[in-house]
């Protein structure tokens, strides 16, 4: 008993000291993810903002979510390439504070006027997204020279975990205001939050030093005179960044992140549009009680998990993306061509009637699953393309990866979108041909595991020769 409570002590100690070294990453993380489907749950609502008491105009909402995956694919390139020789912390303050005004501006779009408030609304939302395209390739490169290789699992676990959470709370909160027509003030609110978020990070934030947890380097980098000052050059490019598991993750992400985005943009559109019409207010606590328990379990109790299977050959991390992906896949497949009751509009909001429908039950199950093989996916990738990469590479190599999974991301909503017109409105055909797409990615990872244990020791070979020479140049200078 004593044991167990030791342990649990440690885990706690252990969240709470990430928490607190890690901060930063935390928040501009969780302000993109109180927002980040604030749009997506209120589809319906949305379409009615632009276009008062007309049908759901699908095309233009899949271009809003889909050059918003544009906007952030370009900005993550950009910030990319600054992540890897400025600080950190500037660049997530400027990013944070560009974002709050995005939200901000977003309350002040006119009402009612078709194509004119949807232009509004677009640009308030690449606003957004150039600024949220900076968070990820920041956060990469700040972790990786902060954390212990121990240490990142656990906190990418954490971070996801806290991702689900506040993402599912801004649709909670989104959902009930936008329902009770107080969406400019939504908007305003968090706006304003988001800005302050900013200015503290740039007063109280602190700035990490490169490559300092590195195994090969730690020991060296501990002088507080010796910088790590390597920068990416001709051959450091060919010999790593071109190497096989990086090509490989660069080409699964687009493939994957279609899988991914397609079924969030339709599956609300499905469920609140006619004869089914639920709620938006009814979809964010059907996601409550189904998918924050699935992604909470993903992100913590099966990264456990990964890592333990990881320590013994980092290829499990690549099986259990492979598994992710196919069961994704398979597991919204069935929920599309699941019978769905037909509700009135009241029916649609009132969540006794809702519940008591066993279908309603069996697809929050699927749910439930789907929503914790997602937490496999993204607790797996980040650690293994941290360790094929090198210090200086993490901005560069994390924005590319991000680039080409957000045109897969942004690129999924557009088609299904036009599909949907296509089709009329046919979801089954429309996510069946949209979803085919992803399953490439599952496929394509595979081959990594032929070249990823090579890659690995390709970088510890490189930090190994430039530990001993920044050794050298201390005993040179003293």
């Amino acid at each position: 008993m004593a044991e167990e409570n030791l342990q649990n002590s440690g885990r706690q100690e252990g969240f709470l000291y990430l928490l607190k070294k890690l901060w930063v990453n935390f928040l501009v993380y969780n302000s993109y993810a109180f927002t980040v489907s604030m749009i997506s749950i209120n589809f319906i609502i949305v379409s009615n903002i632009m276009w008062p008491g007309e049908e759901f105009h699908s095309s233009e909402l899949g271009l809003i979510v889909g050059t918003g995956m544009y906007g952030i694919a370009i900005s993550g390139i950009f910030f990319g390439f600054l992540v890897d020789r400025f600080s950190r912390i500037y660049l997530m303050s400027f990013s944070q504070i560009i974002f709050g005004i995005g939200v901000f501006l977003n309350g002040l779009v006119p009402e009612g006027l078709g194509l004119t408030s949807f232009n509004f609304f677009l640009i308030c939302n690449l606003i957004r997204s150039f600024s949220s395209g900076g968070f990820y390739p920041i956060i990469i490169s700040y972790v990786n020279d902060s954390t212990e290789e121990k240490e990142k699992s656990q906190f990418f676990g954490m971070l996801q975990a806290l991702f689900q959470l506040f993402q599912i709370s801004g649709m909670i909160i989104s959902a009930i205001l936008f329902q009770n027509a107080f969406w400019r003030q939504f908007f305003w609110f968090t706006g304003i939050i988001f800005i302050v978020f900013g200015i503290f990070i740039f007063f109280k934030g602190k700035e990490p030093k490169r490559a300092s947890t590195q195994d090969e380097l730690k020991h060296i980098l501990s002088d507080e005179d010796i910088k790590y000052d390597y920068k990416l050059n001709k051959e450091t490019i060919k010999s790593t960044i071109f190497a096989p598991t990086n090509i490989i993750a660069f080409a699964e992400g687009i493939f994957t992140t279609v899988l991914l985005m397609v079924p969030d943009f339709l599956l609300v559109a499905y469920i609140q549009s006619p004869p089914h019409n639920l709620s938006s207010f009814a979809t964010s606590i059907y996601m409550v009680i189904f998918g924050l328990p699935g992604g909470l379990l993903g992100s913590l109790a099966l990264a456990k998990l990964s890592d333990k299977l990881a320590k013994k050959n980092i290829k499990y991390r690549i099986y259990f993306i492979v598994f992710s992906i196919v069961t994704l896949f398979g597991l919204y497949i069935v929920i599309f061509y699941m019978p769905l009751p037909n509700l009135t509009i009241e029916e649609g909001t009132n969540l006794a009637i809702i519940f008591s429908l066993p279908a309603i039950w069996v697809i929050g199950i699927f749910a439930f699953i789907a929503r914790a093989v997602v937490g496999i996916w993204n607790i797996n990738q980040p650690p293994i393309l941290q360790a094929i990469n090198l210090p200086e590479a993490q901005g560069t190599v994390s924005s590319a990866n991000q680039f080409l999974e957000y045109i897969g991301s942004g690129t999924g909503p557009i088609i299904a979108g036009f599909l949907l017109i296509y089709f009329n409105q046919n979801y089954q055909i429309t996510v069946t041909l949209t979803m085919g797409i992803g399953i490439f990615g599952g496929v394509i990872w595979l081959l990594a595991t032929k070249w990823i244990n090579k890659d690995i020791e390709r970088i510890s070979n490189i930090l190994k020769e430039r530990g001993t020479e920044l050794s050298k140049r201390n005993s040179n200078r003293n």
